[in-house]
């Protein structure tokens, strides 16, 4: 598995998105993006320098190869990617306009993934790491892909892994199995050192915990109630300004918590993965022992930078997110 010190799971997709700006049902030409949540982790984190390794399964075809191809390219292990037969996820999103994506669908079901990962082996895919990162995504795609987390969790408490665990609810992915949604969330959230949770994902795990309204710190404060192992919950708050759009982010312990104030994202080309250079740049402030302020708002300028970047993930390097920072101010 080589020097990996971040181990991602989950399941790898492609991106089709119109590549002329239009509606979906007009457009004739379509961009084609190697994507997934926590694949875009594991890249961002190998451009940033910290070594990182995926693990997932891939189609024995052309488009399985892409997704190894690009993780290969961009300095990601790929020594736990195994492959099945079977086919290639996909999702398909309308290109931004106005600073929003339009139409938004899935089309995964069946797909190669879904059908084998039961077939990785922990124990060889984990050795050696630091952090295993999880999303909550994974935990929406059937019993199977919940048996392999859950198996992933046991590895890595064995092994003294720490998790790091997007809670990341899409309520697409969930149709079907929606009630099952709080509990597993809270379930992996649980076994984390580090989360990932929005304001909507912290109302859904803590349930009647929640008040009417729960803002990011109180949210925080809330989820420790209930979350004993989790040292750090982090958050990026968005909010529009005139036809653009503003980022902040927040870092909580049990102590304290940091902020950083809204900015304007500018330029703005495409959103999709922003969350993920978040996940990447703050995970790897906290493998770098940085402290909490300075790793918070390395992470939030990763992810106003990489909404500059077409495509699913981030390819910043840690210099450029610095440069990135000190222009800012």
């Amino acid at each position: 598995m080589g020097d990996a010190r971040v181990v991602c799971f989950g399941e790898m997709l492609l991106r089709f998105a119109p590549a002329d700006g239009k509606a979906m049902r007009d457009a004739q030409m379509m961009s084609v993006h190697v994507a997934g949540a926590e694949a875009n982790v594991a890249i961002s984190l190998a451009k940033l320098g910290l070594p990182a390794a995926m693990a997932t399964v891939l189609p024995e075809n052309a488009l399985g190869d892409r997704a190894l191809d690009t993780l290969a390219l961009h300095g990601v292990d790929t020594g736990a990617c195994i492959r099945r037969p079977g086919r290639m996820g996909t999702f398909y999103i309308e290109s931004p306009l106005a600073g929003r994506e339009g139409g938004f669908f899935y089309d995964r079901s069946g797909s190669a993934f879904a059908d084998g990962v039961d077939g990785i082996d922990w124990e060889r895919a984990l050795a050696g790491a630091e952090w295993l990162h999880l999303s909550g995504i994974t935990a929406a795609l059937g019993d199977a892909a919940v048996r392999a987390m859950r198996r992933a969790v046991i590895v890595a408490r064995q092994l003294g892994v720490f998790i790091s665990f997007d809670c990341n609810f899409r309520p697409l992915l969930w149709q079907g199995r929606d009630d099952l949604a709080a509990a597993l969330l809270l379930e992996f959230a649980s076994s984390a050192k580090l989360v990932f949770a929005s304001d909507w994902d912290a109302r859904l795990v803590l349930g009647t915990r929640a008040h009417q309204l729960v803002t990011t710190p109180a949210a925080a404060c809330h989820l420790f109630e209930v979350l004993p192992a989790t040292h750090w919950v982090a958050a990026t708050t968005r909010e529009r300004d005139g036809e653009g759009e503003r980022l902040g982010a927040s870092l909580s312990t049990r102590d304290d918590v940091v902020n950083v104030p809204l900015s304007p994202i500018t330029p703005y080309v495409d959103r999709v993965g922003g969350g993920d250079a978040f996940a990447a740049a703050l995970l790897f402030g906290l493998a770098s022992r940085w402290d909490d302020e300075r790793a918070l708002r390395f992470a939030h300028r990763a992810c106003v930078m990489k909404h500059a970047i077409p495509g699913d993930f981030s390819t910043l390097t840690a210099a450029e997110v610095e440069e990135g920072l000190a222009l800012a101010g």
